[in-house]
């Protein structure tokens, strides 16, 4: 039985966190990889890719390639409108710069033709270019002004790089100025290996790396540069809202400090940021909407694994909201964040 959509919302909740690999540029990627210096296979899972310098991916097949299986889920869910991510494993964050641009533009035009060719529930957000900061820039500009893409997903420092490195500058830049979000969302190639177990990469890695990255960027003063960036952190902010204490204590008292920050502490700059209710969790996302308030929390399902975390408003049915603070969450505040 389909969900309950919210009241006065006929057209459904918004998914804003979900992923795809598509299956048409998969084809393409399996046709050019030599040109690119990437090794593709077919297997009966969907088709295995490797990047230079990173093991074999996990074959992209089925739900994650094609959107007929997440059609269906929706409408059991409520769900009205779902923004597709590429799922950042296929990013090409590991290829050479010109080679990088070359392949992100390629992912861009097949996300969004496999959206055409999907109907009006999808919309997209855009990959960009990670070795190089003017190229990313470029890449989100025409993603949105040309393709009609949403905005961006960046992956937390992926491999070898820092997404806090001052040459990112221009796509922070851009950003702001066209007016989109960017999403953290961490990655699969993190810093984890050198932190803690393979086994605890899944649930912790990519939590932690977006809390680093984050954190990185308000002590950086990125948010009293762009003080109308977007900025929006996947799987309910990782652990920054739940830690944002000690990382502000420290700061204040000099221990921590890389720059002056014009609002006096890292704490002031949480309300600047957006979140998710991927938090798996009712009391966990309480404890979010507690600090962000639900003028910035965003429903989100990461298919594809939306069923690791049952029904998408199991969480946000459970903690004792009103209803106009659902709305907000699962609809109002994507379309004002987005302009979807």
């Amino acid at each position: 039985m389909a969900q309950n959509t919210p009241e006065g919302s006929p057209q459904g909740f918004i998914d804003v966190h979900a992923h795809i690999a598509p299956l048409s540029f998969l084809k393409e990627a399996q046709k050019s990889a030599k040109t690119f210096g990437v090794e593709v296979e077919e297997t009966d899972s969907g088709h295995a890719l490797t990047f230079p310098g990173l093991p074999t991916l996990r074959a992209a097949g089925g739900s994650l390639s094609e959107t007929e299986t997440r059609s269906a889920w929706m409408r059991e869910q409520g769900v009205g409108s779902q923004y597709l991510a590429a799922w950042l494993d296929i990013q090409g964050y590991t290829l050479p710069p010109e080679k990088e641009a070359d392949w992100v533009r390629l992912l861009n035009e097949h996300m969004v033709q496999t959206v055409k060719d999907s109907g009006g529930a999808f919309r997209t957000i855009a990959a960009v270019p990670m070795r190089d900061g003017e190229r990313a820039a470029r890449e989100l500009e025409y993603a949105v002004k040309t393709l009609g893409m949403l905005g961006t997903m960046l992956p937390s420092d992926p491999a070898d790089i820092d997404v806090a490195d001052p040459s990112l500058e221009p796509l922070w830049a851009a950003a702001e100025e066209l007016d989109v979000p960017v999403m953290l969302h961490g990655a699969s190639h993190s810093k984890w290996p050198q932190i803690g177990p393979s086994y605890l990469a899944f649930s912790l890695g990519r939590t932690l790396d977006t809390t680093i990255l984050a954190a990185k960027l308000i002590h950086s003063g990125l948010l009293d540069r762009h003080p109308r960036l977007k900025l929006m952190l996947c799987h309910g902010g990782g652990f920054l809202p739940y830690q944002i204490g000690r990382l502000d204590v420290a700061y204040r008292r000099g221990m921590e400090k890389v720059t002056e920050l014009e609002r006096g502490g890292p704490e002031a700059y949480m309300s600047m940021l957006y979140y998710d209710t991927v938090t798996v969790n009712p009391r966990s996302l309480r404890l979010l909407l507690d600090l962000a308030g639900p003028e910035h929390v965003l429903l989100g399902s990461d298919w594809v694994w939306a069923a690791m975390s049952g029904g998408l408003m199991d969480a946000v049915d459970n903690i004792g909201l009103d209803q106009a603070d659902k709305d907000r969450i699962c609809r109002q505040n994507a379309l004002d964040l987005f302009g979807g």
